[in-house]
């Protein structure tokens, strides 16, 4: 007799792999659509796994949402490391302070003007605060996909690209310690474990990608560029490299009894740092080359599940919270870190004495969020001893992030294009494909 049971056990691994598949297909398709009308096609993967999520609602969704939370982690390395590989300190060497007083300040606006409105609008100071720090965050995934498709370049795309890893090390520091007062204000004790954790987590995260990096520098050097294997030692070495940092990064460590928390985007950025800056120029471009081909597919991927992943976790029931506090804050929270954002940038890049492109288009490039803010409200909900307050951290920035990640990209484009550092080949491509029918007997865009 056929045991049903451990042969439906056995076939969700399949249907993960149908599921994967089906949304890769779908969101690809979505995405073209979209951009056929001038609508940039991460907007596009979003739409659609917010359908999906919607799908996965009605169907047992456990082994999607671990699925889930693979393709995003590995996702992010990904992104963080292909940043990283953008990270050259000779190049960079006469734009540091720039960037540095640029990210700092508007990193800076966002956390205080947050803050203030979030506290303004009847929140404790101590979970105004976390607000305030989340808001510092902003996801690479949509600034990497924007700036490559367009083959971006020029001063605004090189202020954006280094400004992330200076602006995640300015997060986990700021979010770390307010986690450890609003701690120690709900529990009226110091805790000093939690007032460390964030530096730890910023020193191992750049011991063991600096580590990491050079490993993966060795094994590329002793290749031999006449070897007929060369590309698959290239790729086999830049996807284990990328795979270890991901997990090492996720799992985290103790010592003693003390967990290390290490960022999932930080320790994947800085192999590649490393690696860019101890190799040839032939290898990065030999390693930019098999990390673009792994991109695309999982960039498609990964944003769809953004929209999935936010729908299931949104419909779960949080006790303790009406939708008039949730309405009210999401509203203030998406008003205030918006104008901060674009008011830092401007009178950071106004210090900075920076080209006046930055000044001007800076700020629409950094409205994006998502992954990253989320991570970070979930550590703050298991956190928190009060649970409504804590829910509601959570949920504002669920849903704060499918607004942003629906209405961002086009800010995006908008500032890449505006500040003429979009490649004049790419426009006109991508111009002709919005001016002729999207499949020969399909829709059509009328003149």
């Amino acid at each position: 007799m056929i045991n049903l049971a451990y042969l439906a056990a056995n076939t969700v691994a399949y249907d993960v792999i149908i599921f994967l598949g089906l949304t890769l297909i779908v969101g690809l398709f979505f995405g073209r659509l979209f951009e056929h009308f001038n609508i940039p096609s991460i907007t596009g993967y979003i739409v659609v796994g917010l359908g999906i999520g919607i799908l996965i609602r009605l169907v047992d969704q456990e082994a999607a949402v671990e699925t889930f939370k693979i393709v995003t982690s590995v996702t992010i390395g990904l992104i963080a490391f292909s940043i990283g590989m953008e990270l050259d300190f000779k190049k960079l060497k006469r734009r540091r302070k720039e960037v540095v007083v640029i990210t700092l300040t508007q990193a800076i606006f966002a956390a205080l003007f947050t803050t203030i409105a979030m506290w303004g609008f009847g929140l404790d100071l101590h979970i105004a605060l976390i607000f305030g720090s989340i808001a510092i965050a902003t996801e690479p995934g949509p600034i990497l996909s924007i700036t490559k498709k367009y083959r971006a370049h020029g001063p605004l795309t090189d202020t954006l690209v280094p400004l992330h890893g200076v602006e995640d090390m300015f997060a986990i520091l700021f979010f770390g310690l307010t986690i450890a007062y609003a701690v120690a204000v709900e529990s009226q004790v110091i805790n000093v474990e939690l007032i460390a954790r964030p530096f730890l987590e910023l020193l191992f995260s750049f011991s063991i990608g600096i580590v990491i990096g050079l490993i993966f520098h060795k094994i590329i050097q002793v290749t031999s560029y006449n070897d007929p294997d060369k590309d698959l030692v290239v790729m086999t070495t830049a996807i284990t490299a990328i795979m270890i940092a991901v997990a090492i990064a996720n799992r985290g460590f103790y010592i003693a009894d003390v967990y290390i928390h290490l960022s999932p985007i930080l320790l994947p950025m800085v192999v590649g740092i490393t690696f860019a800056n101890t190799s040839s120029q032939k290898a990065k471009h030999e390693i930019e080359h098999v990390t673009d081909l792994l991109s695309a597919p999982l960039m498609i991927v990964f944003f769809t599940v953004i929209g999935a992943e936010v729908i299931i976790l949104v419909s779960d029931p949080l006790p303790g919270i009406g939708l008039s506090r949730i309405a009210l804050y999401v509203g203030v929270y998406v008003i205030a870190r918006t104008i901060a954002k674009l008011t830092g940038s401007y009178v950071g890049a106004k210090w900075a004495h920076s080209a006046p492109v930055i000044k001007k288009y800076l700020g629409l490039s950094l409205l994006t969020q998502a992954q990253a803010a989320i991570g970070l409200a979930f550590i703050a909900q298991g956190s928190l001893s009060n649970v409504s307050e804590a829910n509601l951290i959570l949920i504002v920035i669920l849903i704060s992030t499918v607004i942003y990640e629906l209405f961002a990209p086009f800010a995006l484009q908008y500032a890449i294009i505006k500040s003429h550092e979009a490649d004049e080949n790419i426009q006109k491509i991508l111009y002709d494909q919005h001016h002729q029918p999207l499949f020969k007997y399909g829709l059509k865009k009328k003149e």
